[in-house]
């Protein structure tokens, strides 16, 4: 009761820090940016694309910011009118920053390719999103095309070799499958609930999530104990599950059989659980704006502790398989080198970036949902090669585990949702950003709104910056590693498709 009773009279930290951000960009940068918006906890700057050199140079040498890493560039329509979504983030300031500019439409591709490489004046990951095509017939020595294995179904990969060494690469994602620009024009809020989810279908939860945290956000609204506690369960059901598919990912790259059979058993119990609980496996359809869809009867309960024993003992086991055969270890052991410098610099986040030595955790260090409540470890590398990724995603599942079990614990007995009729909401043009941890990392969500229609949407995945930075980290393997190590990144190939 006290904590919170100081909660309502004090700003947290949190928010002061961003207050203080804002008030420096403000200082430094009052004649650049046009409006600048708080987001909850991220800022949205609006500035003139002329002004975009100056706001970078700023925001990468300017101390007071120190904001080294782009996660993303993106671009929209909203209104007949179109803009480019850069986002950044510093993992030091523990902060993001979203930086909206407006294009004219007849010049779209020319101030589109202007601005990408004034940001890549900055950020080198913003090569990526260069017109590259051209690097298809430089990097020809060797092709190989989009693959059966999960994750490598979304990209070609063009190569340039010495006799088995890999010395260039180029990725081209435009096999891609693109949805229109306006694809959630016509669609219900409600119904987009479940179409977002296909952006991370092995974790469909996390993007459901992402969004219905936008209105919550817009609406200031305070989400019943009970299901903050059902949405972090499931959260960490799905964490399991992905983590268990990239071990199955991993034993089919490394020939392992038995493990991959084994691993894929485990796959099948989580998900059971998980459609225990929802109803479905690949879409849940279960966050609702105020809550989630259903209440979780006492069976499903017992389903799952029932089940966690047995899920802990076979992942062990599955991990002394793996991991304590040294021939195994070996073709894993300084393979895909990632070191802390380039993962920062490339934005990555989630469990790569953190098998590259950098505790970075967003259910720690933004206290998301109600994650502060519970105990448990952000596990972190040191290598940043592909044994490192693996022994962190077997830790994840252990921490994954031990907060289920405290979440069922303590569940509440409390009222599950509030019932929210959307059609009869009409919000003014509003602007949101929400972020949630997902088992790749920081899945982000941009919205606009206006009335009851949902004027813009991007998504921001993390495999993306996976996927780019694997263009530097394929340089001088081995080509018999090249899928080990695309395996090693977990890209979910639903992020890439909506590139």
């Amino acid at each position: 009761m006290a904590r919170e009773n100081y909660n309502n009279i004090y700003s947290s930290h949190r928010y002061v820090f961003i207050e203080r951000f804002e008030k420096n960009l403000e200082y430094y940068l009052k004649d650049q940016i046009k409006r600048i918006y708080k987001l909850k906890q991220e800022i949205l700057c609006i500035i003139y694309k002329d002004d975009l050199y100056d706001v970078l140079k700023e925001l990468k040498n300017n101390s007071e910011f120190n904001i080294h890493s782009l996660k993303d560039i993106s671009k929209y329509r909203s209104d007949d009118k179109v803009y480019v979504l850069i986002s950044l983030y510093s993992v030091v300031s523990n902060f993001s920053i979203l930086i909206k500019i407006g294009i004219s439409p007849q010049y779209f591709k020319k101030e589109y390719d202007e601005i990408v490489n004034l940001t890549a004046k900055f950020y080198r990951a913003a090569d990526f999103y260069r017109d590259r095509t051209d690097l298809k017939l430089k990097y020809s020595d060797a092709t190989v095309f989009s693959q059966n294995l999960d994750g490598m179904d979304c990209f070609d990969i063009y190569l340039s070799t010495c006799e088995d060494k890999i010395e260039n690469v180029y990725i081209d994602t435009g096999i891609c499958k693109t949805v229109s620009d306006n694809f959630y024009h016509d669609l219900n809020i409600i119904n987009m609930i479940s179409y977002v989810s296909r952006f991370d279908y092995r974790a469909g939860i996390f993007p459901e999530l992402s969004f219905c945290m936008c209105f919550e956000d817009l609406m200031q609204m305070k989400i019943p104990r009970r299901s903050q506690y059902m949405r972090m369960l499931l959260c960490e059901l799905y964490r399991i599950s992905n983590h268990i598919y990239f071990i199955v990912n991993i034993s089919k790259v490394l020939g392992c059989d038995v493990i991959y059979n084994l691993a894929l058993t485990e796959k099948e119990r989580a998900l059971r659980i998980i459609e225990f609980i929802t109803g479905s496996r690949i879409v849940p359809n279960f966050i609702r704006i105020g809550g989630v869809r259903k209440n979780i009867s006492e069976e499903n309960i017992n389903i799952v502790i029932s089940n966690l024993p047995v899920l802990y003992k076979n992942t062990v086991k599955i991990e002394k398989m793996l991991l304590g055969n040294a021939v195994i270890a070996g073709k894993l052991k300084d393979i895909g080198v990632i070191n802390k410098e380039s993962a920062l610099e490339f934005g990555l986040t989630g469990p790569n970036l953190r098998a590259s030595g950098v505790r970075y955790d967003l259910r720690k260090n933004r206290n998301l949902l109600m994650y502060k409540n519970f105990s448990f470890i952000v596990p972190v590398g040191k290598y940043g090669d592909c044994l490192s990724r693996v022994l962190i995603r077997f830790q994840e599942i252990y921490q994954s585990i031990s907060i289920i079990r405290q979440i069922l614990g303590e569940i509440p007995e409390d009222s599950l949702k509030k019932i929210i009729s959307m059609p009869s909401f009409e919000f003014p043009f509003s602007a949101m950003t929400s972020s949630i941890e997902c088992p790749h990392g920081d899945f982000k969500i941009f919205i606009e709104v206006k009335g009851n229609k949902l004027l813009s949407l991007v998504i921001m995945g993390p495999s993306k910056n996976s996927l780019l930075l694997s263009e530097e980290v394929l340089r001088d393997n081995k080509l018999e590693d090249l899928n080990l190590i695309l395996a090693s990144l977990d890209i979910s190939s639903g992020e890439i498709m909506h590139s």
